[in-house]
């Protein structure tokens, strides 16, 4: 189950099924991101459906077991990302960090000034709109 809360007007949790149901499915990833497997929904069209507040700036990215948690700028997570969360027609699997997993589209790098690689969260469970940036949990860069 992924839970999506925040600066919403309407937050909630939805699971992989219902993931199959949005428009605008990515069908085979590595067309979008080589080297990837998987189906995917834009991270853009799960926001938009929960009806995201102009107030909304940030997001907070967390994993399942709760050992980690990224707070990034949201803009660049509209414009790049997307859940991946399934492969065939099967779940997610967790080596491949299911049963949601956080892809980014374009050149990643570390600490880059638009948005962390480290965004890309596997096993996520979490995702928080908020006005302002919200402490990692977990994230230490080397």
């Amino acid at each position: 189950m992924l839970i999506i809360e925040g600066e919403l007007d309407e937050p909630r949790s939805v699971d992989p099924t219902e993931l199959r149901r949005l428009p605008a499915q990515i069908d085979d990833v590595s067309t979008v991101v080589p080297g990837r497997d998987g189906s995917a929904v834009w991270l853009r069209d799960v926001l938009a459906q929960s009806g995201l507040r102009p107030s909304a700036r940030f997001a907070t990215l967390a994993s399942g077991d709760g050992k980690f948690a990224i707070s990034v700028p949201l803009q660049p997570l509209l414009d790049r990302a997307m859940l991946v969360y399934r492969k065939g027609d099967a779940p997610l699997p967790a080596s491949k960090g299911g049963p949601v997993r956080l892809l980014l589209t374009g050149k990643l790098e570390c600490e880059a000034p638009d948005i962390d690689a480290c965004a890309m969260v596997k096993g996520l469970a979490r995702i928080r709109v908020a006005a302002e940036r919200e402490p990692d949990v977990g994230h230490v860069h080397h």
